[in-house]
């Protein structure tokens, strides 16, 4: 699966410190205070992700994978390939959009 050639230098070293999902809606929220929502068309991965370190991003058509430092991987399933992910940081600018 190829890298998100995009969101991996943004992502990448940011630590998360939890997740919530709200029916289709999957938020992460990260360490230093910035947010990533996600468009899911399933449950999120029951991988516990809680103060793992983002190492890249990669991403085929609806599939979203999180690599992380400590080589384990979250595999999200996305509501659709393009319009689906929104970043923001601690202030609230939006840093990505796709």
């Amino acid at each position: 699966m190829p890298a998100n050639r995009k969101l991996t230098p943004l992502l990448a070293g940011r630590t998360v410190r939890m997740i919530e999902q709200a029916e289709a809606l999957l938020n992460v929220l990260f360490i230093d205070g910035s947010s990533m929502k996600i468009k899911i068309s399933a449950p999120p991965p029951s991988l516990e992700l809680r103060d793992r370190r983002i190492l890249k991003v990669r991403q085929a058509g609806t599939v979203l994978n999180l690599d992380f430092e400590d080589e384990s991987t979250a595999e999200i399933q996305m509501a659709e390939a393009t319009s689906s992910v929104m970043l923001r940081d601690a202030s609230g600018a939006l840093e990505y959009a796709d």
